[in-house]
């Protein structure tokens, strides 16, 4: 198996479904994401050749970029991974992470921890169908089985290049604390690079992953309307304010939103994770609930 090694600690920006848009990912690695992932895309929606699906894929950002696939059909991975929309990204992540009640349903996510066998057969298919490294994100376990010991060292005999461990089961969904000793107990069992996702705040929370050997970290909820987390972790000087982030934000996603009516639907949840540290934060955000035109978030941002 060819070995992978990232050229320096990551600082990436996690895949979160109907959020990391392609403006959102681009603001992040404005302000020092060196990696930034899109949504969970659904092969079999990409297989379908569904427009919306496709347009997930869409990718503007300066920083090394990857792509989360979710599915379990090998033949259409197989024929997905044809496709030209992914020579624009350095990676390929697949989710088996998931914890959201629909995804797990269907046999997804989460659920890709219950079968290693089955599981091996599709991460299989999508590292043969591909020449750029695949990644996995993965939870410790579900149904009370934590076998993410097990699951990451079938993901590394399949040819995976790195590994993201989000440390809670999919019963603890985003409750609770990450299970910290869980990281290094991965990192002793496999010989692939490692990313911790999950609980990563501050400074020191970036220094501890270091110090245990991760090659990197994944923020997801603690980046929401909150860009500059990177920076802060960085110790850079972010390149623009927040106010100028929405206003990017908005404009870029006025170029993929065909009505107004669905942008103002979408953006608002955006708008309301940006204003939450304001002052007065509470009455903002109930004044954002009742917005339906454009207008209305544009004047809003002049007040900011």
């Amino acid at each position: 198996m060819k070995r992978f090694k990232f050229k320096k600690f990551i600082i990436a920006l996690a895949p979160m479904a109907g959020v990391t848009d392609f403006a959102f990912r681009k603001i992040c690695a404005d302000f020092g994401a060196d990696m930034v992932v899109t949504e969970m895309v659904s092969i079999k929606a990409l297989d379908n050749k569904s427009i919306k699906t496709n347009n997930l894929l869409r990718e503007e950002s300066s920083a090394l970029r990857a792509c989360q696939l979710f599915g379990r059909d090998a033949e259409a991975i197989n024929r997905v991974l044809k496709n030209e929309v992914f020579n624009k990204f350095d990676y390929i992540d697949f989710n088996c992470g998931c914890p959201a009640p629909k995804i797990v349903k269907n046999g997804d996510g989460c659920t890709m921890m219950k079968n290693l066998e089955k599981t091996r057969a599709v991460i299989l298919a999508l590292v043969n169908a591909t020449d750029k490294p695949v990644s996995v994100k993965f939870r410790l376990g579900i149904d009370g089985n934590e076998n993410y010991i097990q699951f990451a060292k079938m993901c590394e005999e399949c040819g995976v290049s790195f590994l993201t461990l989000h440390a809670r089961t999919r019963e603890q969904g985003y409750a609770g604390n990450v299970d910290k000793t869980a990281y290094k107990k991965l990192i002793d069992a496999v010989k692939i690079p490692v990313l911790w996702s999950g609980d990563i705040k501050t400074k020191q929370d970036v220094e501890y992953a270091k110090e245990i050997g991760c090659a990197g970290v994944m923020i997801g909820r603690n980046a929401l309307g909150n860009p500059e987390i990177f920076s802060t972790l960085k110790n850079k000087k972010p390149p623009y304010c927040k106010k100028q982030a929405i206003i990017n934000h908005l404009k870029m996603l006025k170029t993929q939103f065909k009505t107004e009516r669905t942008l103002v639907a979408y953006f608002k949840k955006h708008l309301m994770w940006y204003v939450r540290a304001s002052k007065n934060a509470t009455l903002i955000k109930q004044k954002i609930l009742e917005f339906t035109t454009l207008k209305q978030i544009e004047n809003l941002i002049d007040e900011l």
